[in-house]
């Protein structure tokens, strides 16, 4: 396959990626936009035409942090391949931080403040809301199967194209597998009447990055992204070619999925283009606010809903805004929002200490009150 332009070896240790960065970025920014109009817009407004298109060119937010969560776990796998190996403390490390993920997703969806009226909330049997599957959950899940891939094959290559295969049965089997019922803690995820984000197809866009993450590691770089831009302009228009009425169950249709499959590839392509073109302080900022995906993925849902601490915004704006309003409300949150990342950020990399001491002090903190609250 010389006309792909292969690496003549495998690279070496392969630096942070700056357009994953960026792409990271772009696609926090439409979330919060995103789920800022379907809350507030006046119902009425969602109902028009251009809402719809609207609603479309948003479907590859949660793909997109799929995609990146499965690229960036690929490259970790390259970097670092002995710690799967050896399974040494820095790959226990890692492992704690994919569990950490997926408690985070339950955390998001605790009913209560309170570990004995939560427990009482479960035992009425409603948990639905608390056990369903989520974005994070998803991801962290997908992570754990990749963890245990690349442990079992150890072969970048044999990891790459089970990922492949494994992805290629999330996009096609999300029907047969819909009708599955488990024990009720494992059950969403795999029910789509559940969950948002069952693993049928969601993971399958996990397995598109570890793949994209793999030809990255073996192909020069301008050429692929000249690949990513082709499979985005070929993906991309598929949904167009069906009844726009069947977006929201869209992820159960083949082109469903690659239309946020070509989504993801363009809006890549788009970010590494910024770069080389337009690189400079005023994108490097935008690239260090990316870096912060989960901070911000958290901090928006607590501002734009609720959260087990105090109602957000939601209360006092939900089905009430026009589109000016709606967007000047979106500049203000995604203001309060990246600047709070970059705080984080800040102290993150500058203080270890402090973030270290703080980040304990929460958790440590929150969990003395859930346990002693009494409602």
């Amino acid at each position: 396959m010389k006309w792909l332009d292969w690496k003549s070896e495998s690279a070496g240790v392969i630096r942070r990626v700056e357009a994953v960065d960026l792409f990271r970025f772009l696609v926090l920014f439409f979330m919060i936009q995103g789920h800022l109009f379907r809350a507030y817009l006046l119902p009425v407004i969602r109902q028009q035409q251009w809402y719809k298109l609207h609603e479309v060119f948003h479907g590859f937010v949660a793909p997109g942090f799929l995609f990146v969560a499965g690229f960036a776990a690929f490259l970790s796998f390259h970097n670092k391949r002995q710690n799967y190996i050896h399974l040494d403390r820095a790959f226990f490390k890692r492992l704690r931080r994919i569990l950490f993920v997926i408690a985070l997703g339950y955390w998001i969806h605790l009913p209560f403040l309170s570990l004995r009226k939560t427990l009482q909330f479960v035992g009425m049997g409603k948990a639905g809301e608390f056990l369903k599957v989520d974005i994070l959950q998803c991801i962290g899940t997908g992570l754990l199967l990749f963890t245990l891939l690349a442990i079992l094959l150890k072969s970048e290559k044999t990891v790459a194209l089970v990922s492949a295969l494994a992805g290629a049965l999330f996009f096609l089997l999300p029907n047969a597998v819909k009708g599955i019922r488990l024990h009720p803690l494992f059950d969403p995820y795999f029910n789509y009447e559940v969950s948002t984000f069952p693993l049928f197809p969601w993971l399958g866009f996990l397995c598109a990055g570890i793949v994209a993450a793999f030809l990255y590691s073996r192909l020069r770089k301008e050429v692929f992204f000249r690949l990513l831009l082709a499979l985005g302009v070929l993906f991309f228009p598929w949904f167009f070619f069906q009844s726009s009425k069947f977006y929201f169950k869209a992820e159960l249709t083949l082109s469903g999925n690659l239309n946020k499959a070509g989504g993801i590839f363009l809006l890549l392509c788009l970010s590494d283009w910024l770069l080389r073109r337009h690189g400079g302080r005023f994108l490097d900022i935008l690239r260090k606010a990316g870096t912060e995906s989960l901070f911000v993925y958290v901090l928006h849902l607590f501002i734009i809903f609720n959260s087990v601490f105090r109602p957000g915004l939601k209360s006092m704006f939900a089905n009430s805004l026009d589109v000016a309003q709606a967007a000047l409300l979106f500049l203000v949150v995604q203001l309060v929002v990246f600047a709070l990342a970059m705080l984080y950020n800040f102290v993150k990399e500058e203080h270890p200490r402090l973030w270290r001491w703080g980040f304990n002090a929460f958790w440590v903190g929150f969990l003395l009150m859930f346990a002693l609250r009494p409602h």
